[in-house]
């Protein structure tokens, strides 16, 4: 299998041990991942909500490079789904906007055809295929590890676009994680925010997000949190020490992106699967599969 592989602006800048991570799943899992040759920022939906014109034609452009791939997309970043996946329906089903774009992309040599799709990466490792080789190259039972899981905003939702999961009652990541040998625990929070939309505006706001939904995961005798956003998953690790501070007690509950737990289940090296970058200790992980990480 072999996918264009947008790997956008937060992941190389701030959360490159997603990136490895996926890159040595991939590599595990038989699936090829190449670079996007001139790839820019997706754009993010806060320029959608200034400038739509704007949004849409970026968009588009990365779409149009796609195109050339000859391959479906794959995104790690929610955010990058979310924009790559709208732009793709809007631009598919809106003939005259569609029209409008391609005039603009015309000056840089290029033209959004609409013949790919926008994929996650974890619509990948849920698939069929993904499940089958997880279990035939599996070298860990992550047994004991007890996992709460979040979803982020733009992975099931709008969710007659994306149409990744049930968004009021989702379960395929739990179900992949259970694969793994390790217990998806149901917690109050699950669904709700994690308040990295609204830190630049509202950072009190944001961290008594990020704090329910800690405390809940915690409260439900997690282990961990798992997430497969990057603003989602720099919020619960490098924010979760703000939320500390704030509240004036300890909560350390670490954070994994999902490739990185799966990695674990695969035997690969933690070094390779960037844990060593995460600032909230994994000790309550170590403890829970008895494996030491570094």
């Amino acid at each position: 299998m072999r996918y264009a592989y947008f790997l956008g602006c937060i992941i190389p800048a701030r959360a490159n041990s997603y990136d490895a991570a996926a890159r040595q799943v991939a590599n595990k899992l038989d699936i090829e991942l190449i670079p996007i040759e001139g790839a820019t920022c997706c754009p993010p939906v806060s320029i959608r909500s200034l400038d739509f014109k704007s949004w849409i034609t970026i968009a588009a452009r990365n779409l149009a490079l796609v195109e050339q791939t000859g391959m479906d997309v794959v995104t790690l970043c929610n955010g990058c789904y979310g924009t790559l996946k709208d732009a793709n329906h809007i631009l598919k089903t809106n003939e005259q906007l569609r029209t409008e774009v391609n005039s603009t992309l015309k000056e840089v040599g290029l033209k959004f055809e609409g013949i790919r799709e926008v994929k996650q990466y974890t619509e990948i490792l849920c698939s069929d295929y993904a499940k089958e080789k997880l279990l035939e190259k599996m070298t860990r039972k992550l047994e004991g590890l007890k996992v709460a899981v979040h979803y982020g905003c733009h992975l099931i939702r709008p969710s007659k676009i994306v149409q990744f999961d049930n968004s009021e009652a989702p379960r395929k990541i739990d179900e992949l994680i259970e694969l793994t040998g390790a217990e998806s625990i149901q917690y109050q929070e699950k669904l709700k925010c994690c308040g990295a939309p609204v830190l630049a505006i509202n950072e009190k706001l944001a961290l008594e997000l990020t704090k329910q939904k800690l405390l809940s995961a915690k409260g439900a005798g997690a282990h961990c949190i798992v997430t497969t956003c990057p603003f989602c998953g720099i919020q619960f690790d490098l924010f979760q020490l703000k939320v500390e501070e704030l509240i004036k007690e300890s909560i350390e509950l670490p954070m994994l992106f999902l490739p990185q737990l799966i990695g674990l289940s695969l035997g690969i090296e933690p070094k390779l699967l960037g844990l060593e970058l995460h600032r909230v200790p994994l000790d309550l992980i170590e403890e829970s599969i008895g494996f030491q990480f570094i």
